[in-house]
């Protein structure tokens, strides 16, 4: 699922912007959530997930540059994209809040669609590469390392083993052990398509094939547990990453 926002004050502006990214995102399969905004301060009090915001830069109150600065602060990997009717302003767009382009008013079908398509390739590119980084690790050998820095796509599932009191990373055909707090692995990585399918196992949605019962099965032939308390929310949460992953990865 990608989340777009588009923020401006001018209503036909905003209705014609609105209706060319929907025929783009529908022509292109492209499964999206869309939210329109007359001002900076609506969106601010009401914009909970983003991915690309297009912000119009002359706005009545706070105009779109301030905007981007506050988005930018909460939403850190958010691209923008700022329309305007006066290109002074854009180089000042770029150079303080680092958009990923600007478009100048009258906006075309032919101006916005290879940005917005830029920007959702830019996008799957680093969901496909995201890598995180653990420490004071060893392997299923017994070899430690200092830091092992793996894909997150390629992750199965942690777990977390008792007679250790480590962390194991499951991979296709190898294990990895370190020491962590299990609830901050599942805070880290619940947005990026992790959940806890049961007390101290945290599964990658990338890698279920279905739920059957309160069993989770993997793409490798191993079967995990659902507790029963977590079978409604987690079935919802793979749903919602069926979706995102239609678009966003191979």
């Amino acid at each position: 699922m990608l989340y777009i926002a588009v923020c401006d004050d001018d209503k036909n502006d905003l209705n014609i912007l609105t209706s060319m990214i929907d025929d783009i995102l529908s022509r292109n399969n492209i499964d999206y959530h869309l939210q329109t905004f007359f001002s900076a301060d609506e969106m601010l009090k009401k914009i909970k997930r983003l991915d690309v915001g297009i912000l119009d830069i002359a706005m009545y109150g706070m105009n779109g540059i301030e905007l981007g600065i506050k988005l930018k602060s909460r939403f850190t990997n958010t691209k923008l994209i700022y329309t305007t009717s006066f290109e002074q302003f854009c180089i000042q767009a770029i150079n303080e809040v680092h958009a990923f382009s600007y478009l100048c008013k009258p906006i075309g079908m032919n101006n916005l669609e290879p940005q917005l398509m830029e920007i959702i390739s830019e996008i799957k590119c680093k969901k496909n590469n995201l890598v995180k980084s653990f420490y004071k690790v060893t392997d299923s050998d017994g070899k430690e390392y200092a830091v092992v820095k793996l894909k997150i796509k390629d992750i199965l599932y942690f777990e977390y083993i008792k007679t250790t009191r480590r962390i194991m990373i499951v991979l296709v055909g190898k294990t990895y052990e370190f020491t962590y707090v299990m609830d901050s692995l599942v805070d880290e990585l619940k947005d990026f398509g992790f959940a806890v399918n049961c007390r101290g196992c945290l599964v990658n949605f990338y890698h279920v094939i279905k739920i059957k019962g309160y069993n989770v099965y993997m793409d490798n032939g191993k079967v995990l547990p659902l507790a029963q308390k977590r079978v409604i929310k987690f079935k919802e949460m793979l749903n919602d990453f069926l979706h995102m992953t239609e678009d966003l990865y191979d």
